[in-house]
């Protein structure tokens, strides 16, 4: 899992939106009882849950490590602040070391962990 830096933006009955590194923000569906505004907080997503984006970045970063393995590709990216994240593509992406990627985070499929560590509840989507 990828775990990024963040800080609270803001928090009402929907959830938590964080402030990414580099100034985009994005909404967590969690319970915020226990955050507040300007809290440092912890994103975790996993490889396979971000996506490149041309069309809605939420960040973007330096590819550092290109690491093919057949049906899927591993992307090492470097983002703003110096984080290094992993992103899973298909096999066949195009990228290369020093490749400048723009990544989509789609806070439905984050999970958001307190200045303890301690994750917070997702939200029940009724559908």
């Amino acid at each position: 899992m990828n775990f990024i830096s963040v800080t609270v933006s803001a928090v009402n009955d929907s959830g938590a939106t964080v402030r990414l590194p580099g100034d985009a923000t994005v909404m967590i569906p969690v319970k915020p009882k226990t955050l507040s505004v300007w809290d440092r907080a912890t994103l975790g997503i996993r490889p396979k849950h971000l996506r490149l984006d041309r069309n809605n970045p939420s960040v973007n970063g330096e590819v550092l490590v290109v690491e093919r393995l057949g049906k899927e590709t591993y992307l090492y990216i470097k983002i703003a602040g110096g984080e290094t994240i992993v992103v899973q593509t298909d096999g066949d992406n195009p990228a290369r070391i020093h490749d400048y990627v723009p990544i989509y985070i789609n806070g439905e499929l984050c999970h958001l962990f307190d200045q303890k560590g301690e994750a917070i509840p997702k939200l029940m989507v009724i559908t």
